[in-house]
């Protein structure tokens, strides 16, 4: 069911950013009360391993009861939906269309169920078609809505740079994600992180500086618990957890990508099960949160 905000009763961190919207169209049932929050931006090319990384982020950040922002675009965005939805977690979509059209086409399973399961904000009305312009201009609520902000991959002329510029104006705090250096896809968050950005490589570097956001239990859980690698882990286990980054892997499948004797495996899977770092059920082996 569709509702309708008037700027009076927008969330006050709305009605503070420049040029608020005279109304907000809502489909879903969350609220822009939900909180802590954290939006996630980066490039609607991107590559396999930004895409992996983010959707993996998500998952981590929605399973510690945070809500993940983002624009239901194709790349980092679609990603990091997908992998707080993936959670059972809680997904906010800022649209630069109607709410009542998919954009891209390819995302109409995943518009809708954001609009059951979460929640779709535009200040465009039905029946709006998307307009190049409407993008750069639907950031400024993304990073209004957001507590933190968080470039997974983008290049020096992102669109997403626009919004690490809101969020940096709104006072949020600006993360981004290192990348490869060879092919200049995450050049624009290494120039972020020049000046000055929080450097993110894992969601244990997001907590680090924002711990007040973690709701209450999860503030009593370690960095091991919520799934950064630990310094003492061989390169193996190392390749293991970033090959379950984008879901479970059975042994078979894990085998075929290391390429290592099977006793060597069972000795770093052991190792890993054994601190509680992945566990294994009938479909595989899985990180863990615990």
């Amino acid at each position: 069911m569709l509702r309708q905000l008037s700027r009076r009763r927008l969330p006050v961190s709305l009605q503070e950013i420049p040029d608020p919207p005279e109304q907000l169209y809502l489909v879903g049932p969350l609220s822009l009360e939900d909180k802590p929050s954290i939006a996630m931006v980066g490039s609607r090319a991107a590559s396999w391993q930004g895409l992996r990384f983010a959707e993996q982020l998500a998952r981590e950040i929605a399973a510690l009861g945070m809500v993940v922002i983002s624009g239901l675009a194709r790349g980092i965005d679609t990603a990091s939906h997908q992998g707080a939805l993936a959670v059972g977690g809680k997904t906010i979509a800022v649209l630069g269309q109607g709410c009542d059209i998919p954009y891209p086409r390819q995302n109409a399973n995943l518009h809708q169920t954001v609009a059951s399961q979460g929640l779709l904000v535009s200040e465009y009305p039905p029946g709006t078609p998307p307009k190049g312009y409407h993008f750069p201009a639907r950031n400024r609520l993304i990073t209004g809505l957001c507590d933190a902000l968080i470039v997974v991959e983008a290049k020096k002329r992102s669109g997403s740079l626009i919004s690490a510029q809101w969020a940096l104006e709104q006072g949020k705090e600006v993360f981004a994600v290192p990348g490869n250096v060879d092919t200049g896809a995450a050049s624009g968050c290494h120039a972020l992180i020049r000046d000055g950005a929080h450097l993110l490589e894992s969601i244990t570097d997001l907590i680090a500086v924002l711990p007040h956001l973690l709701p209450a239990p999860a503030r009593r859980l370690s960095p091991q618990s919520i799934g950064a690698p630990l310094a003492h882990w061989s390169p193996l286990q190392k390749t293991i957890w970033s090959l379950l980054a984008s879901g479970p892997l059975t042994a078979n499948l894990l085998l075929d990508h290391l390429a290592v004797s099977v006793a060597h495996f069972t000795q770093a899977m052991h190792g890993l099960e054994s601190e509680g770092s992945i566990t294994r059920d009938q479909i595989g082996y899985h990180r863990t949160i615990n």
